[in-house]
Order: structure tokens, then C-alpha cells, then sequence
């Protein structure tokens, strides 16, 4: 039977009428690879020439989550059928210090560099943008060609961050992970992060989500206001509040509104969402919504042109499984039709889109906890 459209599947769904089936997975890194001994952090990149970049992140043991880590990529030029041979993308500077707090934390063993959240942002003249994070404290920039190849001196973009200190005396930053955006009018370049100020309370986990953005095609890089913040405990016992906002899935709805949509902690259950016309001010206040479940884990969001936007993450609050993809028609409003991707155990995801085949990666498999995957596996559905 010839493929349906994506508007059309997706039109069925409204309906409650089909039940969408992803393709059958196929893994791209798994636990040994590279003599790494996890990968984590998928991310997922569809070029202007419909080359996808597929990155995830190794790290050397499962124990030491945050400890001697390095991100690596695959190319695909047929839609995701075969795939190019991982090899890794970033490696910290020579001037790389270890961050004090992730010893302290027990995340990470002393004298051992890491390289984290890669995010990549497709460029409209065919390029691919890249951030990633060194140790978690410092941030850097570069820019490839549309086969992720041929990249630019990496610059350090961290004074961006350093805008934050006044309201967040930040220890830990981070990029997405998975992917940012270029808007539509004005290429503007926008990027997810948070911050965390590293406390007792607060720990590992982050404090505040926000954004930073580029005007001038990646050369210079600025804050964007924060979008939610912490709340403290006593706080949060109603459920109505923002507890422990982390790493945020953006796009850009059909009619030009940016969405980003939160992880977070709150007895509410529930992903926070807000929107922006600029993608850096003006966002509305962070809110809960109904229907997406939060298990406390990353999701994914993107726009699949006149589909609507489709947000992906594990629908069960127990433990990271049941990867589903939920589809929105009203810019992020709601989000009312639903399909399984994957009902074993998943966790952390990245949606692409050409309008026409949602392209996922994500995190599979138990090995040997639903925090610990098999491995990083790609799908499509059309």
C-alpha cells in the first residue's frame, strides 16, 4: 500500500479515526561503540539539501554520568536507510578545566574533560549550526557544511550565558540538548538552555530555562529573557507552580509564534510550555498543559509545516517508556491526537521534519535501567 501523507495521517488521527505505525527502528549507536560505554543526547538535524545528521553523546561509564564524555555523528543522504560510519565531532579546548561541582556531586571522577548537549540548528543557506557545552561551564560555537563536515575554528560563546549571573550565579549551563531553530522572517538563530546555580537543594538539576540567540548568522550570541524559573518547595505542594525547570524542545508554529516547551519537576505531572513572537522576549508566562504528561525527562518538539507541531516524549510517569508523539493543529494549545512510536522502553528524543516524514531518534532500550539505553535508534513515519 503506497504511504499516506503526513497531513493526511495526521488529519486522521484529529479524527480518532488511525493509528499511526513508525518504521522499524534502526540502531545507531550502542553501548560499546567506539569503546564508549553509553550513548545518551540524541539529536537529529534534516539539512536544506534533506541530508539528516543524526549525534548522540558517549560517555566512557554508566556509572559516572557527567564524567569523561564526547559527542559523535552519522549521515544519512536517503532518508535515514543507510547511514555513514559514526566519528566524533567536538573535543574540549586545551585550556579545559574540570568543573568543581560535578566532582562534588559524584557525577563525575577528578581530572577526567567532558563534551556535552551537542545541538545543531539547519541553516536556510544549506549550513549547520552547531553548540555544545565543555564541563558544563562553558559553551562553544561552530558552524559546518550540510554533511556535517568542513566546521569552523570552534569560538567560545559563554559571555552569553555570563548575562544570566544577575539573576541566576550559575555553576552548571547547558545547551538543549536536541535541536534549536532558525525563524522563518529573519533568520534569527534560537537555542534552548538552562542554567543551574548548582545549590544543595538545587544540585545537578536546573534552576532556570531560557534561551540565547543569534542575530548575524552564529558570529555574536546573546541571552534571551528567562522563560521559567524555580520556585522553591513550599511552593510547589499545590502543584500549580514551576519546580526545577530543565531542558526545553522548541519550534516555530505556522504562524511564526516560537513554542518552547519545558521538562520539569512539579506534583502536577505535566510539561510547562510558553511562547515568544521573538524567540528571546515577551514570553508568556510558563503554564501547564493539559494532556502532556511529564515523567521527568527531555521531550521533543517540531514544526511539520501545514501538519501542525508534533512533540514527542515517554508516556508514562513510572519509568521512561512508551515514546509517544502528540500532535498539535493550534500552535502548541493543544495537543489532542496521539500515536506510539516505540511501547518498549525510551527515554530522551529528537523530532526533524521535511512537512511531508517526521524523522525521530531516540534513547532504547534497558541496559540496565530505563536511564541507561541499549542504545540511540532512528525511525520515520509518513
Amino acid at each position: 500500500m503506497k504511504p499516506r501523507s503526513l497531513p493526511f495521517l495526521l488529519g486522521l488521527l484529529a479524527a480518532g479515526a488511525f493509528t499511526a505505525a513508525a518504521a522499524e527502528p534502526t540502531v545507531l549507536f550502542k553501548q560499546g561503540d567506539n569503546d564508549y560505554g553509553i550513548y545518551r543526547m540524541p539529536g537529529l538535524v534534516l539539512t536544506k539539501s534533506g541530508t539528516l545528521i543524526a549525534s548522540a553523546e558517549g560517555r566512557k561509564t554508566l556509572e559516572m554520568r557527567w564524567s569523561q564524555a564526547a559527542p559523535f555523528i552519522r549521515v544519512s543522504k536517503d532518508q535515514g536507510k543507510t547511514w555513514s560510519d559514526a566519528k566524533p565531532f567536538a573535543s574540549a579546548p586545551a585550556d579545559a578545566k574540570q568543573n568543581p561541582v560535578l566532582v562534588d556531586k559524584g557525577a563525575a571522577e577528578p581530572g577526567q574533560i567532558g563534551v556535552h548537549n551537542l545541538t545543531a540548528i539547519a541553516d536556510k543557506d544549506g549550513g549547520v549550526h552547531w553548540l555544545y557545552t565543555v564541563e558544563y561551564s562553558r559553551v562553544f560555537y561552530v558552524k559546518t557544511d550540510d554533511n556535517g563536515e568542513n566546521g569552523s575554528e570552534p569560538v567560545e560563546i559563554t559571555a552569553a550565558f555570563d548575562a544570566f549571573k544577575d539573576e541566576v550565579d550559575w555553576k552548571l549551563i547547558a545547551t538543549g540538548p536536541g535541536h534549536g531553530i532558525q525563524l522563518k522572517d529573519g533568520g534569527r538563530l534560537v537555542v534552548p538552555v538552562w542554567v543551574s546555580d548548582g545549590t544543595e537543594g538545587i544540585g545537578l538539576q536546573a534552576a532556570a530555562s531560557a534561551t540565547i540567540f543569534s542575530d548575524d548568522g552564529g558570529k555574536t550570541w546573546r541571552r534571551g529573557e528567562i522563560v521559567a524559573k524555580h520556585f522553591t518547595l513550599e511552593k510547589t505542594k499545590t502543584g500549580t507552580a514551576v519546580e526545577l525547570p530543565s531542558e526545553g524542545a522548541i519550534a516555530q508554529a505556522a504562524d511564526g509564534t516560537v513554542v518552547l516547551n519545558i521538562r520539569n519537576k512539579a506534583l502536577k505531572g505535566q510539561r510547562v510550555q510558553s511562547t515568544s513572537k521573538d524567540g528571546a522576549t515577551g514570553w508568556s508566562e510558563a503554564a501547564f498543559v493539559e494532556g502532556l504528561m511529564e515523567p521527568i525527562c527531555q521531550g521533543s518538539l517540531v514544526s511539520a509545516g501545514d501538519a501542525g507541531l508534533v512533540f514527542a516524549n515517554p508516556a508514562n510517569m513510572i519509568m521512561r517508556k512508551s515514546l509517544t508523539a502528540r500532535v498539535s493543529k493550534d500552535g502548541g494549545k493543544t495537543y489532542p491526537a496521539s500515536f506510539v512510536i516505540d511501547d518498549g522502553v525510551a527515554g530522551y528524543s529528537d523530532l526533524a521534519s521535511d512537512g511531508s516524514t517526521v524523522y525521530a531518534i531516540y534513547e532504547r532500550g534497558a541496559a540496565p535501567s530505563d536511564r541507561d539505553p541499549e542504545g540511540i535508534a532512528f525511525t520515520s513515519f509518513a
